[in-house]
């Protein structure tokens, strides 16, 4: 296969003789962000979004600055791994009339002394899926690949397209590493209430030169825990593209996590929703398990 072909691209033919998946769409990480943010506080959340502008109140000049950082940095654990169930169907139906599907995978996630960021997917259900289990390595320099092995070639998919949409259920590979806040110029609009807690409204304009599907995103950020607890994406012709929002979060270890989440991607009517059924974090995760030969191996079994 030529390397200059997108990683979808490639990996749809190598699939030829795979069993059939489910073009998935969503967002993110990001999950937007992955699935966690850390911080120790007391206490834990439950929250509904409510995005009218009766709800909002003007903001007086806030530097957005320390805001985002604050967010940016709320994962300080050396690794995590999270258990999670995704259920995908169409947008605006039932479950049933939607023909909706259920997954269940682990994302383990390591941070390495020099900046990067490993992060390992592994579907566990259905079993067929695990053709799906992909790495993904974030470099201290914003670069990221993504790495899937193809058991019917023996052969890596490898590609750093941030544009593509298909690395995980529709969450481009930007959007897998927590949305890379770092390539705005965000501004505080407003403050807004996100069910019962007031949260920081912030506009987030795409830096000349930086590449990105999304030239525009909006945050609601908690002024208690600085948890992002609603995003939204907008694509080039500047309509709204996917919107995130976090409706349960708690503390697991003394860390502030996501619980459940769900992502609505408009442009191509699908809606997925995640949760958290186990976190845990600093389990000590071996280097070993986010290498290439660890990746081939699970995903051959």
């Amino acid at each position: 296969m030529k390397h200059n072909l997108t990683f979808d691209v490639q990996y749809a033919c190598a699939r030829r003789r795979m069993p059939s998946f489910t073009s998935f769409v969503c967002i993110f990480i990001i999950s937007l962000l992955v699935c966690s943010c850390s911080k120790k506080l007391e206490g834990a959340a439950t929250v509904e979004t409510g995005n009218s502008p009766a709800n909002r109140v003007p903001a007086p000049s806030i530097d957005a600055a320390p805001i985002i950082e604050r967010s940016r940095t709320l994962d300080n654990s050396n690794d995590s791994t999270t258990k999670l169930r995704a259920t995908v169907g169409a947008n605006g139906r039932d479950v049933e009339q939607s023909g909706a599907r259920q997954f269940q995978f682990t994302m383990y996630r390591k941070r390495a002394t020099d900046g990067r960021i490993s992060i390992l997917i592994e579907f566990t259900s259905p079993a067929e899926e695990r053709d799906r289990d992909g790495l993904i390595t974030i470099f201290p320099d914003g670069q990221i690949e993504g790495v899937r092995y193809v058991q019917s070639t023996d052969s890596f998919i490898v590609t750093r397209d941030l544009m593509s949409e298909d690395a995980l259920f529709g969450l481009t590979l930007q959007e897998l590493a927590d949305g890379q806040p770092e390539k705005y110029n965000f501004s505080v609009s407003g403050e807004e209430m996100v069910d019962s807690n007031p949260c920081y409204r912030l506009e987030g304009e795409l830096k000349q030169g930086v590449e990105s599907k999304f030239p525009r995103v909006t945050l609601l950020i908690s002024k208690q825990t600085a948890l992002v607890l609603k995003a939204e994406f907008y694509g080039s012709n500047k309509a709204l593209a996917k919107t995130l929002v976090v409706t349960k979060s708690d503390q697991i270890d003394g860390h502030w996590s996501r619980i459940s989440w769900t992502i609505d991607n408009r442009d191509r009517q699908k809606l997925v929703d995640f949760e958290a059924v186990q976190t845990k974090y600093d389990s000590n995760l071996s280097d070993a398990m986010f290498t290439r030969e660890h990746l081939k191996k699970i995903s051959s079994r």
